[in-house]
Parts: structure tokens; C-alpha cells; sequence
């Protein structure tokens, strides 16, 4: 194509000029047609004005006048003939009408828009009208009166004279007919110029806008194809498609530079990108292998060889340091041509460099060594030892501890160090940093393991020869006391009687204590599953009830029980279970008041899967500020130890301890002081898959308190 026939945008340059004078041409098309629109709409909202406003009204009070002057004219006529004044009516109202319309007219005729001989012409017949209109209403007054008085009127002069009313009624009536007949014409034919200017100014701006949007878009259409293809060759793996630079608009050109930069950039990400992945794969592979390694020398040897391979470098090196810098372990490997650098203790520099290097968080990286580098600078030896052209020195820390360093260097030839390969050594120095941290971390758990275990046994041994010790001579007490209170060393006064008594309750508090104490260090390792078996609430509580009844009535407590259903079985250590009900109810007998009630009830909750049992009281309750230490080991309520009552302080926690380690059991305790306490053991309950004998359930057979609740009182 010649560049005569070159679309406009392509030889004017930017197109947003083009585009800027399109626009422009559209607003002024635009401003055009709705000039015209408005200017026609204007014209006929005046045509219809005049038409609705005063040529149609003008007409119909034009009929007003001629209507009240017939109504007139009837009744004078009437009157007349036949003498009833009631006909008179329509004439006494037609004189007002008539006044009223003419003034209307008047004012209508004056608003008309003729002018010169119509003007005058439309004047002279209103006011002809008007003239006849009254002088007929003058003589239609005088023979109204003479009919009146009894007189005889002739009528033929008035009907002369309406005769010319109604002559120019009718004049001028065609003449206001004529003047809106002219109105609607002009309405229409403006109408009509309006409507073709418009159309004519639309089709102008249509066709201006289809030949410079044609060539405007003529212009756009080539360079965006041809970047829209380079964009196709490139999705479809040809990287180096590129997009004409020397075509279309300015605006075009610059968005084919754009893309050309924009596709050298992605490709050079790309590129990137796959060196990351590589040097990713790298890292993970190296952590793979320090993950499975269990010793610090075991981690140190695995990161050598796998930086050596993975960094394509000649030696690495990798140690651990105390805390006076010293070197503690230490790990190399090189190539097969080189030889290793022997004992690593002797670079004592190397303890600094580390230091320095981890406080000022970072590393060295040195491209080129130059052969001017001497063994007093920082690394100097280790590097002319190694023969180094080029060296990565990474310190091995973890939070402000150093631990060691990592040394990789390439012997034969300088190398310019990546961010990628740097990135890899530090990356891999974490993950030693973290494996010598975990170690020594097993190994301080395993010690603290060993020392728990050690602590666990001594604590068994000492419980089970404190229990030994104690129980030998508690039995021996108990023996003499038990020969003195019955006389077996003869008589005893009374005063010696209430000192056997006081020993009594405090060998018994001891015994109490002592079982307590092996009790607890029973179940501190938790209940053993293996013993679970299906026990029978009703049967256990029963029991309880049986055993505990010489205990209330001792304190003068009445003991009521009801043993629940048979239904109520949950799976269980009968032995701990019984443990623990007996020690909520003997505490509820112990801080009842003589005279009180003790309640103990089981309740099956068979949708929630739930066994309740509920032990009430009416004592001396507890404390509000002591129920949050209630189960605190050894813990006694104020009120309890103010009134002298015996305890250990290890029943609440015993029983606590037991219920939780029943899987979903949970023990609950509410108490108001000087009113009781209510605490609920809630287990779940247990479905047997077969029909057997209940533990403990031979102890109810046919017993009285099968039946359910009853009572014992002192």
C-alpha cells in the first residue's frame, strides 16, 4: 500500500488526536440536532398553547355569549306569549352570563397573535358583536318592563335586532375558526421542517463519524493483530515471538515496545525461576537427608558431601564451637583430586570470623581471593591452606546462640557466587542449626525422662516403706489399746478412759492418713483399664450404704438411700468406684449436724447415656472463697478445721481423681455455707451385649433395700 492511501491515524501520528476530533464531531452533531429538536418543540408548544389557551377558548365563550343570549331571547319570547312570569327565568340569569362572557372575549381577542389588517379586523368584529349584544339587551329591558306593567310590546324590532346580534356572533366566530385553522397549520409545518432538520442533522453526524471511525479504527486494527499473533506464537511455546515495533499509531508503537520488554522480562523470569526450583529441590534434598541423620558429627558429614555435590564446588567444610570460640566437632569433604585439610582445630580464626559474622547478621561471600591475601585477615589461613579462588562463609546460630560455621570455596578459579547458591547455604545452615538444637533437646528430654522415672521409683519405694514402717507400729498400738480398753491391764479410771479415746481417734486418724496416701499413690498413675468390668450402681451403692450406716448412726445422722434402677451399670474399677462413693458419702455424714440428713440417689439418664449419683447434705457446707481449692490435695475448708472436724484433706481429691480417669466421667460439687453441699457423680452408663451377673449385684438379691429407698436413724 502507498503511503498516500495509509490510513489517516498511521500517517498523523497519535491517534488520540483523531479520536479527540471525532469526538469533538459527534458533540457537535449532537449539539445540532438537539438545537433543532428543541427550537421545533419550542415553536409547537407555542402553536399548542395559543391553540389550548386562546383560540379554543376564545371560540367556546363566543358560544357562551350566543347561548345566554338565545336563553334570553326564549324567555322574553315565552313571557309574552303566554303571560307566566316563571318564564322569565332563563332571562333574568342570561344578562349576567352575557356581560361576564363578553369581557372574556374581550380579553381573549386582545391575547390573539395577528397583527396589521387582522388585528384590526378582529377588534372591529368583537366589538361589533358587543354593540349588538347590548343594544339588544337594552330593548329586550325596555319591553320587559312595559310586559311587566300590563302593557302590550311589539316584539319585532327585538327579534330584528337579535337578528343582527347573531349575524355578527357568527362573524366573528368564523373568524376565530379561521385564525385557529391557521395555528394548527403552522403547528404542522413547523413539525414537520423540525423533524426533517433533525434527521438530516443525524444521518449528517452518522456518516461523518462511519468514515472517520472506519479510518481511525483502519489504523488500530493491523498493529493490534499483528500483537495479538505474537501473543498466539508465544502461548504456543515460541518464547521469542516478538511484536512489530514500526507500525500503527504512537500509542500502538509504544504498547509493542511495552510488550516486547514485558515478554524479555517473563523470559528472564522464567529462566529464574527454574534456577529457584533447581536450587529448592537442592535445599529439600539436603533436608531430607539431615532429617534422618540422629548425631551432630552425623548431620555435619551429610552436609558437606551434599553441598559439595548440589553447589558443583571443590571443598566444604562444616564445625561446631563452644562457648570460648573453640572448635568442638568438625566435618569436611572435597573432591577426589584434593587433599582434605586434616585437623581443624589449628584454624583458631575461625571462632572470631564466625562471631563477627553472626552479630552483624550475614555472610561473606568472595568472588575472587587474590593470591595478596594473607593468613593474618579473617578466614586468611583457612583459605591459602584450601587454595580458595572464591569462598561462602555462613555462620550456624539459632536464636543468639552460635553454634558453628560452613565454609564452601571453589579452588580452581574465581566464581561469581549467585543469590541462589548463597540463599542454599543459608538455608542449609538453619536446618543444621535446628538438628543440633533438636538433639540436644532429645537429649535433655531423655535425661529429664530418666530423672522422672528415677524420682517415680524412689517416691514407690519410699511410700511402701514409710507404709511399712508405719503401719508395723500403728498395729501395735492399736493391739495395747484395744487389751487396755478392755481391762486386760486391769481397771482404768475414768480419766485414763478419755485419754484411750483421744489415742483411739488419732490412730484411727492415721490409719486414715496412711490409706489415703497409698490410695493416692495408687491411682496417681491412673486406673488401669485392663481391670474395667460392668458394675452394678445399685448394687454398689447399697453396699455403701451398708457399710457406711454404723457411721451415721454414730453421728446421730439419719442415712437415706435410693439404689436406682437395675438398669444402672457403667464399666469400671469396682474397687475405685466404691472408693470414691464412700469417701463423698462418710464426708457428708462427718459435716452433717446431729439430727441431719444425708440423701444418696442414682439416676439412669438413658437419652444421654448418663448415670447420676447425687449425694445431699444439710451440714456446715463450705466456704464460697474455698471452693476453688476444694480439690487441692491436702486442702481443708476454714469451717472444717475452726470446728475441730477429723480429715485428711484427700478425699475430695481421691474421689475427683478416680471418676475423671473413668473415660467422659466428671464430678461436680456445689455448696453454700450453713446450708449443705450436693455433689453428683456423673458416669456412662453401659449397655451389656449379654445377660450375666452384675459385680456386686449378688450382694442385693432379695435384700431389703432391693425394694428401693430406705432409712436409717440412729
Amino acid at each position: 500500500m502507498s503511503e498516500r492511501r495509509r490510513p489517516l491515524a498511521v500517517q498523523g501520528g497519535a491517534i488520540a488526536g483523531h479520536l479527540r476530533i471525532l469526538v469533538f464531531l459527534c458533540w457537535a452533531m449532537l449539539l445540532v440536532v438537539s438545537l433543532t429538536a428543541v427550537g421545533s418543540l419550542s415553536v409547537q408548544s407555542d402553536n399548542i398553547g395559543r391553540l389550548t389557551m386562546i383560540d379554543g377558548p376564545a371560540l367556546d365563550v363566543n358560544n357562551q355569549v350566543r347561548q345566554a343570549m338565545s336563553d334570553a331571547q326564549i324567555g322574553l319570547n315565552g313571557y309574552q306569549a303566554s303571560g307566566d312570569r316563571g318564564l322569565l327565568q332563563p332571562y333574568f340569569g342570561a344578562h349576567d352570563r352575557t356581560l361576564a362572557a363578553l369581557a372574556t372575549l374581550q380579553g381573549k381577542v386582545a391575547q390573539e397573535a395577528v397583527s396589521g389588517a387582522d388585528a384590526a379586523r378582529l377588534k372591529s368584529l368583537e366589538e361589533g358583536q358587543r354593540l349588538a349584544a347590548q343594544q339588544w339587551w337594552a330593548s329586550a329591558l325596555l319591553i320587559e318592563a312595559t310586559l311587566t306593567a300590563g302593557g302590550h310590546a311589539d316584539l319585532l324590532q327585538s327579534r330584528a335586532m337579535f337578528d343582527h346580534y347573531s349575524a355578527a356572533n357568527a362573524a366573528l366566530g368564523d373568524y376565530l375558526m379561521t385564525v385557529r385553522d391557521q395555528t394548527r397549520l403552522a403547528a404542522r409545518t413547523m413539525s414537520s421542517r423540525g423533524e426533517l432538520v433533525s434527521v438530516a442533522a443525524t444521518l449528517a453526524a452518522l456518516l461523518a463519524m462511519l468514515v472517520l471511525g472506519g479510518r481511525v479504527a483502519g489504523g488500530i486494527s493491523r498493529p493490534l493483530t499483528d500483537l495479538r499473533d505474537a501473543m498466539v506464537r508465544q502461548r504456543g511455546g515460541e518464547p521469542g515471538a516478538r511484536a512489530r515495533e514500526d507500525q500503527g499509531s504512537l500509542e500502538l508503537r509504544s504498547v509493542a515496545r511495552d510488550f516486547n520488554a514485558l515478554s524479555e522480562q517473563n523470559l528472564g523470569l522464567q529462566q529464574s525461576q527454574a534456577r529457584d526450583l533447581s536450587t529448592q529441590r537442592t535445599t529439600l534434598g539436603i533436608a531430607r537427608a539431615i532429617r534422618v541423620t540422629s548425631e551432630t558429627q552425623q548431620t555435619l558429614d551429610v552436609v558437606c558431601a551434599a553441598l559439595g555435590e548440589a553447589l558443583g564446588v571443590d571443598r566444604v567444610v562444616a564445625n561446631t564451637m563452644g562457648t570460648d570460640d573453640e572448635i568442638l566437632l568438625g566435618a569436611q569433604w572435597c573432591r577426589p583430586n584434593l587433599q582434605p585439610l586434616g585437623d581443624l582445630t589449628r584454624f583458631s580464626e575461625l571462632g572470631p570470623l564466625a562471631q563477627e559474622l553472626w552479630l552483624s547478621a550475614g555472610f561473606r561471600a568472595q568472588d575472587d581471593i587474590t593470591a595478596e591475601a594473607t593468613s593474618q585477615e579473617p578466614g586468611g589461613a583457612l583459605h591459602q591452606d584450601s587454595g580458595a579462588r572464591a569462598a561462602i562463609i555462613v555462620p550456624v546460630g539459632f536464636d543468639d546462640r552460635l553454634i558453628g560455621m560452613i565454609y564452601v570455596c571453589v579452588v580452581s578459579k574465581p566464581r561469581a557466587w549467585t543469590a541462589a547458591e548463597t540463599n542454599v547455604v543459608h538455608t542449609v545452615a538453619g536446618f543444621v542449626a535446628r538438628a543440633i538444637v533438636e538433639a540436644e533437646n532429645q537429649g535433655y528430654q531423655r535425661e529429664y525422662v530418666r530423672r522422672i522415672e528415677t524420682l517415680d521409683r524412689q517416691k514407690s519405694d519410699f511410700l511402701a516403706t514409710v507404709s511399712h514402717e508405719l503401719r508395723t507400729p500403728l498395729t501395735s498400738i492399736i493391739g495395747y489399746l484395744e487389751l487396755l480398753q478392755e481391762r486386760g491391764a486391769g481397771e482404768l479410771s475414768a480419766q485414763q478412759h478419755r485419754m484411750l479415746e483421744v489415742i483411739n481417734r488419732n490412730t484411727v486418724r492415721l490409719r486414715s492418713l496412711i490409706e489415703d496416701v497409698m490410695v493416692l499413690s495408687r491411682i496417681e498413675g491412673g486406673v488401669n483399664k485392663a481391670d474395667f468390668v460392668e458394675v452394678s450402681i445399685r448394687a454398689l451403692i447399697t453396699r455403701v450404704g451398708e457399710e457406711l450406716s454404723p457411721f451415721a448412726r454414730d453421728h446421730d445422722v439419719e442415712f437415706e438411700v435410693d439404689p436406682g434402677p437395675q438398669a444402672a451399670i457403667v464399666l469400671g474399677e469396682q474397687v475405685s468406684l466404691d472408693r470414691a462413693v464412700v469417701n463423698i458419702l462418710s464426708n457428708a455424714i462427718k459435716f452433717s449436724r446431729p439430727g441431719g440428713v444425708v440423701a444418696v440417689t442414682c439416676t439412669l439418664d438413658q437419652d444421654a447415656g448418663r448415670v447420676l449419683i447425687t449425694c445431699q447434705d444439710h451440714g456446715v457446707g463450705i466456704p464460697s472463697q474455698d471452693l476453688t481449692e476444694l480439690f487441692t490435695r491436702f486442702f481443708r475448708a476454714r469451717n472444717a478445721t475452726d470446728q475441730s472436724i477429723p480429715g485428711t484433706g484427700l478425699g475430695l481429691s481421691i474421689a475427683k481423681q478416680i471418676v475423671e480417669d473413668h473415660h467422659g466421667g466428671e464430678l461436680r460439687l456445689t455448696s453454700v455455707e450453713n446450708e449443705g453441699t450436693t455433689v453428683v457423680i456423673d458416669l456412662p452408663s453401659y449397655e451389656p451385649s449379654q445377660t450375666q451377673p452384675m459385680v456386686g449385684s449378688d450382694s442385693v438379691g432379695n435384700d431389703s433395700y432391693a425394694d428401693g429407698v430406705f432409712g436409717i436413724r440412729a
